[in-house]
């Protein structure tokens, strides 16, 4: 699954055809108004999380690539095509993807405070969400596109992993100072990632997810499903804490 990153670079990728009018839509996607597509110019391009919009004069064509899909510039691959769209100078595909119209404004419908890459990420703010649920997994509450949109189980094995946190820690348990310093992890490593992404140099620089050993303690890393749903972890039994109830 993409994660906010990875979006944002879809965004900077896309950019190149804003101002540009539509020539052609097709695809799968049903709901999608392909006919009203063609000549409409193409405004702006946002992202939020895991979600890429291209807004045009009256609606915004909204996609996610949900767990498995793709998208590719100027070509097609073989596979069922979600949604195609070609301007005046190239087009970009879709394969295995959410695509809908949304009509309300934007801001209407999305908190942007929430989104970890946007400018007004609130951090205060996602910390009194994270803390509403006191007796739920950490690695549940870093999945929570309601509060920390754009993280995704890459970003979370990393981040709980520079914080040195376990990732069935119990939300209730872990020191104010300790989540405050984890959700200032998941932006700076968001923001890192996407650095990485336009180096061309992912997955290289991640220290535990998909790894075996711990760039720490240098002793193997455990593997699991954890949280609900269960999401696979890496992580450390020696050097991240776990913060559980003195009653377990």
């Amino acid at each position: 699954m993409p994660e906010g990153p990875e979006m944002v670079f879809l965004k900077e990728q896309a950019e190149q055809f804003i101002g540009q009018r539509v020539l052609e839509a097709k695809g799968a996607a049903k709901n999608i108004p392909y006919r009203i597509l063609v000549e409409q110019e193409l405004r702006e391009i946002k992202t939020f999380g895991k979600e890429i919009f291209f807004c045009f004069q009256g609606f915004v064509l909204r996609v996610h690539l949900m767990l498995f899909g793709k998208y590719i510039f100027n070509e097609e691959i073989n596979r069922e095509l979600t949604l195609g769209v070609a301007f005046e100078d190239g087009e970009i595909n879709f394969y295995a993807s959410d695509c809908r119209v949304i009509q309300e404004p934007l801001s209407d419908v999305y908190d942007w405070t929430t989104d970890v890459l946007h400018p007004s990420f609130d951090a205060a703010k996602a910390q009194q969400n994270i803390t509403r649920k006191p007796d739920q997994l950490i690695c549940d509450a870093l999945l929570d596109q309601t509060i920390l949109a754009g993280v995704g189980n890459g970003i979370k094995n990393e981040v709980l992993f520079r914080a040195q946190i376990h990732p069935e820690s119990v939300v209730g348990e872990i020191p104010d100072l300790q989540l405050k310093s984890l959700i200032r992890v998941c932006v700076t490593l968001s923001i890192e990632y996407l650095e990485w992404i336009r180096e061309g140099t992912v997955p290289r620089p991640w220290q535990v997810y998909r790894q075996k050993e711990c760039p720490r303690d240098r002793v193997p890393l455990r593997k699991a499903r954890l949280g609900r749903p269960a999401r696979s972890c890496y992580f450390c039994e020696v050097c991240q804490y776990l913060y559980l109830p003195d009653a377990l």
